[in-house]
């Protein structure tokens, strides 16, 4: 363990994939949200829209999407698979793609997953959603999660309680630093 706190939320916060059935408090997803706005973004743009869904039917709309694309595209799951885990919130980020919208969105979903873990939740970034969209009407989708108009969806992320044991450090990779001093 490290003295600065922030520093170990990074090294500990892991990818959870398994919620207690457990709301979010309201005053936490304001402050994610929060921690999401203050990422920082390309040029200062904050070209970004933030969908905070904590609607059990609306996340299971988005699942159903999510398994119709990857079913099309021939993209193997088991059953039981649910791409939100059953978390109780997810956060999807959509930003309109003038800039580095990707890049942009990136740095927000971290911040989200950071300040979580620093508030006692964890989290999942998922990047399958985007398969939400495969063979469906982009426009429909868009308007099930209020992406604004010349927006597109970038990234979701999970957030709840795990449920279980919490998941251990996978193995980092090696001999993949080099300094020029």
């Amino acid at each position: 363990m490290y003295e600065n706190e922030t520093i170990n939320d990074i090294l500990t916060r892991r990818s959870v994939r398994k919620y207690a059935d457990k709301p979010v408090p309201e005053k936490d997803i304001e402050l994610l949200v929060k921690s999401a706005i203050y990422a920082p973004s390309a040029n200062n743009k904050q070209l970004w829209h933030f969908t905070v869904i904590a609607d059990d039917d609306t996340i299971e709309k988005m699942n159903v999407l999510v398994k119709e694309g990857m079913d099309e595209l021939g993209i193997e799951k088991d059953d039981a698979f649910h791409v939100f885990h059953h978390a109780p919130l997810v956060i999807v980020l959509s930003s309109s793609l003038i800039g580095f919208s990707e890049l942009n969105a990136g740095c927000a979903v971290e911040n989200i997953a950071i300040a979580a873990k620093s508030l006692g939740l964890d989290t999942c970034i998922i990047g399958q959603t985007r398969y939400m969209y495969q063979g469906k009407d982009p426009v429909d989708i868009n308007k099930l999660l209020k992406i604004p108009e010349g927006y597109e969806h970038d990234v979701s992320i999970t957030v709840g309680y795990a449920k279980g044991d919490y998941p251990e450090a996978k193995p980092r990779r090696k001999n993949i630093v080099d300094y020029i001093r």
